[in-house]
């Protein structure tokens, strides 16, 4: 992908409320070399397979995720963490941060230490490393990492949410973070799981929502695994009411303060209070069409939420009314994590989840009106995906055919029947294999693990982070395992077309990402359409780009842009392979 292009708007189709943010200039993107030129010490050696595993030694990153080392089925070690992709210090490369339960060694019987986030900053040669202020210091035990600018100056701050304390850090510039959790006004006293960036009230500044897990008491479970003990099942527990917070920050600044945080917890007043559930995943976006963004929660062994948004700052929940809340047969799955695309190509959103082994991982059709229907049979994906627990998930075109795939990272929560109480690695009855899914025009079918020797790393995957980690155009992956080093995967699929990626910014809010913001793409052979909205997957934040496979399309005649404010524009198109800046009018 040889240069990025900031293009204006050329008309105004509609206009939406006044934002509320104020007037900043953003810096027009200069040219990219290609990753051949820049990277070949990380992309040297191409094979013919989709993905190919990196050591990540040799790009620089050290990170090996912790846990207690408790060994005695303490849910938070097996619920595991998550990572992301995201550019913290705006030199435009992406960063790699992910996230480790605890900061002790994992010798067993140690008592339960706070958590870390670790940042890896991107090299101009591909490479990452390390900087003095490159690990966060988490007072709970982490779990989920999500990015989102909150004081409109261009930079993400990071909520990362934990068993015990979240911890809400403020970006103060080139790569440093300052923790304002209490200063802030955010306080979450729930165990924290997935959260999402998202304007619920199409002010222009983002606001923040976080889905909470059960109310936990420790102990392990026993007549499980063939009688011995064993990680809790979730519907033993109460569950919890998810958060939102509003975001106040602008009340806070001054010239003198330009920087602050404040959040409002309007939880209650939302409506979000009268429903408890087990959230684990999330999903942030305009699904009934109305342009306001609604809240989906992945529910686990519970039925799942979809919080409409009534357009005057409550939700009310319609995930039954919708068809969303469970599966065909009207039952309540193991929801885990959240994939949002138009896989079938017809102009509206779907939904997949990722379950529990024995149950397929769901995909939830769209149809007009906001309403959805188990399609995961018709799609292809029941039998392929019922002998795994899924976690992390994203939904991209791998190989530019214009087809939207799937990739679903696993590992257990249960050992399998029969298997022995104890063995010499405690987390080895819990691995399985990833899955790729491959879509074929609506039906997906599974890639031959022969074909993908990264497949048969067997591992207890949890986090997924989707984005470009080499600049070539096509989307890599970053996965967070329980135990052990991060997982890096380059897209070295055999491209059967072209592509494209978008950036979408606000210049009237300090050039921010445009999160929520849904970018259409039309060609001469097609229309495509994508969400920017990172805060998807498992406990995971993905780089906040659109990325569109096109096919044989060898050129773009325009781009069509729904604001997160409900105002559209169109701007002009180009060259494919390429990528561009589309700024709000």
């Amino acid at each position: 992908m040889p240069r990025t292009i900031a293009i204006g708007c050329v008309c105004m189709c509609a206009v939406g409320i006044f934002s509320g943010c104020t007037k900043a200039s953003i810096p027009k993107a200069s040219s990219v070399a290609t990753v051949n030129e820049e990277n070949a010490s990380v992309v040297s050696g191409r094979p013919t397979s989709l993905f190919s595993a990196i050591n990540p030694a040799s790009i620089g990153i050290s990170f090996v995720h912790q846990t207690l080392g408790r060994h005695d089925y303490f849910l938070p070690e097996i619920i595991g963490s998550g990572c992301a992709l995201v550019d913290v210090d705006g030199d435009d490369r992406v960063d790699i941060l992910a996230a480790s339960l605890s900061s002790a060694d994992g010798t067993a019987g140690a008592q339960p230490i706070g958590g870390t986030v670790e940042i890896f900053f991107q090299n101009t040669n591909g490479t990452f490393s390390k900087r003095d202020n490159s690990t966060l210091v988490i007072a709970g035990l982490a779990m989920g990492i999500a990015a989102g600018d909150l004081t409109n100056d261009g930079l993400p701050e990071l909520l990362v949410t934990s068993y015990g304390e979240d911890s809400l850090f403020l970006n103060e510039g080139e790569g440093r973070f300052r923790n304002v959790t209490s200063e802030s006004g955010y306080s979450n006293p729930a165990w924290g799981a997935s959260a999402s960036f998202v304007d619920f009230d199409r002010d222009g500044w983002l606001d923040l929502f976080v889905t909470n897990y059960i109310d936990y008491t420790a102990r392990p479970c026993r007549q499980l695994g063939g009688g011995n003990p064993d990680f809790c099942v979730p519907h033993l527990f109460p569950g919890t009411i998810d958060r939102l917070f509003r975001n106040t920050s602008h009340e806070a600044m001054s010239d003198e303060t330009p920087r602050q945080v404040r959040l409002q917890d309007c939880t209650a007043e939302s409506g979000l209070a009268g429903m408890k559930g087990a959230g684990l995943g999330v999903a942030a976006a305009d699904f009934t069409a109305d342009g306001w963004p609604d809240l989906y929660v992945a529910n686990d062994q519970m039925a799942n939420f979809l919080w409409v948004n009534q357009r005057n700052g409550s939700f009310r929940e319609e995930a039954v009314l919708r068809g969303c809340a469970y599966d065909r047969q009207g039952r309540s799955q193991a929801s885990m994590g959240v994939a949002i695309d138009d896989f079938d190509g017809d102009g509206l959103w779907d939904l997949f989840l990722t379950h529990l082994e024995g149950e397929y991982h769901t995909l939830y059709k769209g149809h007009a009106g906001g309403l959805f229907e188990d399609d995961t049979h018709a799609a292809g994906l029941a039998d392929v995906t019922l002998p795994y627990t899924g976690f992390g998930t994203g939904s991209f075109d791998i190989e530019h055919d214009g087809d939207v795939d799937i990739v679903c990272v696993n590992g257990r929560v249960r050992r399998p029947a029969g298997f022995p109480a104890q063995s010499a690695a405690y987390f080895s009855p819990y691995r399985q294999r990833g899955q790729v899914l491959v879509n074929r025009g609506g039906v997906f079918q599974e890639q031959n693990p022969k074909e993908e020797p990264w497949l048969e790393e067997r591992a207890v995957a949890r986090g997924l982070a989707v984005g470009d980690l080499d600049r070539d155009g096509d989307l890599d992956m970053v996965v967070n395992r329980i135990g052990e080093p991060l997982g890096i995967y380059r897209n070295d699929s055999v491209k059967t077309g072209h592509s494209v990626r978008v950036r979408a910014v606000l210049p009237q809010c300090g050039g921010r990402d445009a999160i929520g913001a849904v970018i259409t793409l039309v060609t001469d052979r097609g229309v495509f359409r994508r969400l920017i909205q990172p805060g998807l997957s498992y406990l995971s934040s993905h780089e906040p780009w659109a990325h569109f496979g096109t096919g044989a399309a060898d050129a773009v005649r325009e781009f069509q842009v729904l604001w997160p404010d409900g105002s559209t524009s169109l701007h002009p198109g180009g060259d494919v392979d390429r990528e561009y800046i589309l700024e709000k009018p």
